[in-house]
């Protein structure tokens, strides 16, 4: 039914007699609105029984007339074909047009009428039309009449009212007709009719009951589900804005961040020897590291997001891993009172190198933050065929009711002032989406007051064997002499490059436009060896203008690299797609030199 109960239709009008009359409460919305489901089904269980009333009908009628009364038999039979030809009709109008599907009030009326019409043609049958001396054609009769009344039991199931109408119209002028002729046997028979009438009201009623808490159930469960819809849709616009707030306050802040960042490793390169600023410079880079862990915390999250984060699977040495992490982690341990050891592991695995060191360094620092002054190690064991990284400290553990949640993004463990030196709460939701991006089973266990140990275990799938042989460092080629272009329409970040770049020794062109330096009068002899520009720019993007000093210069191969405070997920996709290096402000400026030493040695 195209305005079923099921979708909210409840606007079906009833006067207080044919409510009644219904069982429809006008002060219950829930029976309001099942109503045209109860009719709707009605209609379509109905359907069937119109040929099984006509043949009945059509061997009754045979069936009587053999016994002599002839021209009351077929007058009965004729009546019952209309009235089943009737039925019919109006099921096919209510199936096939809109009028008694929009009014389901007025479908259920003529129901009623054509119904109580048909019990009670039923009934003048059995009262008058039967031959009282024919006990063959009584017993047929009362078969059929019984078996034509179970059906319809079950047909008018979705309307009690309905069945009790179609059971006594039927059955009782048969039951007194019986009763009152006296004879033992005709007693037997109305005894055993009293007894079926009796069954079947108690039939129909459970029937009745069951349907209508079916369907009760049918209109909570949509309620349910358009509810979980709507907190679904709330919870999905909460993320995205969410998401949108992240990325704009991380591109707001990276902006100077990145310049601070730039001008600290200038002020270190020229205070070189100075001892009495070194320790300066120092805490201000530490002070700039701060800030870049908690917004690469937020680009993390936004890079899991955008699912642009690909794993790269090559082989590797563990112990390389473990050594970055003790080179980043000694000092801020010793800081912290903690005992970090990394246990030597000479194993080599296959998987993504980069994303396992993200896992374990957030985990690292997390029980750096949270355990102070505790014991945390570091190592690896052969689990069969695979090897199982573990994390373990006895720090102050973590309580069961919160073992769950500090997988949450922006959950933390008794920070409600939001210290930020313990970060934002993002750290082991990002460990949990990557260790699901690897595929790499993660365990979980914590006990307060004894620590919390991390494992995760590489599957068997990945080979494994022992390396005897160290992997030598990566070589940083020098950069000094390199030329390059610089596009950023953010003055002091553009500034804090250009010098930073001077002092390893470049030559550099910077402007805010591209076009300034596209038409400067020396640009064919200047051809850039690097190409540095930031993605967002007035009326243009980075790629962009990658693609004219490219095409400017017929080289679609000339190194650039892209600078960007973006971190909206789909920014980020549309920087995965130009295939493009990018760097994310605030730019460290070891990987940015070691991306332009290695252009340089690609060139040479």
């Amino acid at each position: 039914m195209a305005n079923g109960a099921l979708e909210g239709d409840g606007n079906a009008v009833f006067s207080p007699l044919l409510a009644r009359l219904f069982g429809v409460d006008l002060a219950d919305g829930s029976a309001r609105r099942i109503f045209p489901n109860r009719v709707d089904l009605l209609y379509r269980q109905a359907r069937t029984g119109v040929l099984v009333h006509i043949v009945v009908v059509a061997f009754v009628t045979y069936s009587m007339g053999l016994a002599g009364s002839n021209w009351m038999a077929f007058a009965w039979g004729a009546a019952m074909m209309a009235l089943g030809l009737l039925r019919g009709g109006l099921i096919e109008i209510y199936h096939r047009g809109e009028m008694l599907q929009s009014d389901p009030v007025l479908g259920m009326v003529a129901f009623y009428i054509v119904i109580g019409l048909t019990g009670i043609c039923w009934g003048m049958g059995g009262a008058f039309v039967l031959p009282s001396d024919a006990l063959p054609q009584q017993v047929f009769f009362i078969l059929m009449l019984g078996g034509t009344a179970a059906g319809t039991v079950a047909t008018l199931a979705p309307f009690y009212s309905a069945q009790i109408m179609a059971l006594v119209t039927s059955l009782v002028p048969l039951i007194l007709r019986l009763a009152l002729e006296g004879g033992g046997e005709e007693a037997l028979m109305a005894g055993a009719l009293v007894m079926f009438f009796l069954a079947m009201l108690a039939t129909g009623g459970n029937t009745h009951r069951a349907l209508m808490n079916s369907l009760r159930l049918g209109v909570e469960n949509v309620d349910l589900l358009a509810s979980l819809r709507r907190q679904s849709a709330e919870l999905e616009a909460t993320s995205r804005a969410k998401t949108r707030f992240l990325a704009a306050a991380s591109h707001d802040l990276r902006q100077p961040l990145h310049a601070l960042r730039l001008q600290a490793e200038s002020l270190a390169i020229r205070l070189v020897g100075d001892e009495r600023c070194r320790p300066i410079v120092e805490r201000i880079g530490q002070s700039v590291g701060a800030m870049e862990r908690l917004l690469n915390s937020l680009l993390d999250i936004s890079r899991l997001d955008a699912g642009i984060i690909e794993p790269h699977v090559a082989p590797f040495r563990i112990d390389s891993v473990f050594q970055s992490l003790k080179d980043e982690f000694a000092m801020q341990a010793r800081e912290a009172g903690c005992d970090l050891r990394f246990v030597a592991c000479s194993l080599e695995v296959e998987t993504d190198a980069t994303l396992l060191e993200t896992i374990l360094r957030n985990i690292v620092a997390n029980a750096i933050r949270h355990a102070p002054g505790a014991r945390i190690i570091v190592g690896c064991r052969r689990k069969g065929d695979g090897v199982t990284v573990q994390v373990i400290d006895n720090g102050p553990g973590i309580e069961a009711e919160f073992r769950e949640r500090i997988f949450e993004e922006f959950f933390q463990v008794g920070n409600l002032e939001r210290n930020r030196d313990r970060g934002l709460g993002l750290g082991l939701s990002i460990v949990r989406r990557l260790a699901g991006l690897l595929e790499i089973p993660m365990t979980f266990t914590s006990a307060p007051g004894k620590g919390t140990a991390f494992g995760f275990t590489i599957p068997r799938r990945y080979t494994f064997f022992e390396s005897s042989q160290p992997r030598s460092p990566r070589s940083l080629a020098g950069v000094a002499g390199s030329f390059v272009w610089i596009i950023d329409d953010d003055e002091e970040g553009r500034h804090a490059l250009s010098t930073l770049m001077e002092d390893w020794g470049c030559e550099v062109a910077a402007s805010a436009d591209v076009s300034e330096l596209l038409s400067a009068d020396d640009t064919p002899f200047a051809k850039p060896d690097v190409i540095v520009a930031d993605y967002r720019l007035q009326g243009i993007d980075g790629a962009e203008v990658i693609r004219r000093v490219r095409s400017r210069f017929g080289d679609n191969e000339l190194p650039a690299v892209i600078v960007t405070g973006d971190t909206a997920p789909e920014k980020l996709r549309e920087l995965a797609a130009t295939g493009v290096q990018v760097l994310h402000k605030p730019v460290q400026p070891g990987r940015l030199r070691a991306l332009l030493a290695a252009f340089s040695s690609r060139e040479r």
